[in-house]
């Protein structure tokens, strides 16, 4: 009888353990406290990009008005983002530029952002976490969010090419369980942070700087003519729902939009 009651009390157990393991996972995708995320087109462990709308102090949407949607060409924003370069703090030459996003690195984050980009509406902008495996920037993160307002692309930094420490992430790195929640302080909401302590953004021609903002980069895309070289801003009905929905942890293209 009293193996009975302990087998019994035991297999309740590791059902709340399971079940509150389960909830936890699910409450972190709130990836900010005054967001709320609306969609994903993509979330594994190197790479998510996710539709964002901020909420003001009662919980209602910040009305903004970006340039939502916007229906980029492939090649279009590939060339803008391979014209992104930054500087280590330390380097105080001439010549310490390096490009913020590798081939590599494009060709994986591409297609996912050109998605959000398709589905996002005039209030909400793209939060993008990427971390490369490969190369000399291989186990570093770069934390941003991206946005249109009229013809000029926004993208602001959080984190930057910030590398794996024993320091920071000893544990997860031990276990081989990195993920965002690990390190939640890293990944600060970019639109609050104001600049980078140990970079800076370097504006090529045709971008500059936010003011009093070295990590918030703005691209005029008529610069070089017509911004329509790069894509066109409109849509054909930005409040579809895609039939192709994902789950939270799965690396499949597609697209998740909740109303």
């Amino acid at each position: 009888m009293r193996q009975y009651i302990f087998l019994i009390l035991t297999s309740s157990l590791l059902l709340l353990s399971l079940t509150s393991g389960c909830s936890s996972s699910r409450s972190s995708r709130k990836t900010h406290r005054d967001s709320n995320i609306v969609g994903v087109t993509v979330d594994d462990r190197d790479l998510s990009v996710e539709i964002r709308e901020k909420l003001d102090k009662k919980g209602d949407v910040i009305k903004r008005s970006f340039n939502h949607p916007y229906h980029f060409i492939e090649a279009g924003l590939a060339d803008i983002l391979s014209s992104v370069y930054y500087k280590e703090a330390w380097d105080t030459t001439d010549k310490g530029e390096k490009k913020v996003f590798r081939e590599e690195e494009l060709q994986n984050i591409i297609a996912p952002i050109i998605s959000a980009f398709s589905m996002a509406n005039d209030s909400q902008d793209i939060l993008v976490f990427t971390c490369p495996h490969k190369g000399i920037l291989a186990n570093t993160r770069s934390y941003f969010s991206i946005f249109m307002t009229d013809n000029e692309l926004n993208i602001v930094f959080s984190t930057l090419k910030c590398k794996k420490s024993w320091l920071t992430d000893g544990r997860a790195i031990q276990l081989n369980t990195y993920s965002r929640d690990n390190n939640k302080y890293i990944f600060k909401d970019p639109l609050d942070v104001e600049r980078g302590f140990r970079w800076s953004i370097v504006p090529m021609e045709g971008q500059r700087l936010a003011k009093g903002r070295r990590n918030w980069l703005i691209i005029d895309l008529t610069y070089f003519g017509d911004s329509n070289l790069f894509g066109r801003a409109g849509s054909d009905d930005s409040n579809n729902i895609s039939e192709n929905a994902i789950e939270v942890g799965r690396s499949e293209m597609a697209v998740e939009i909740e109303e």
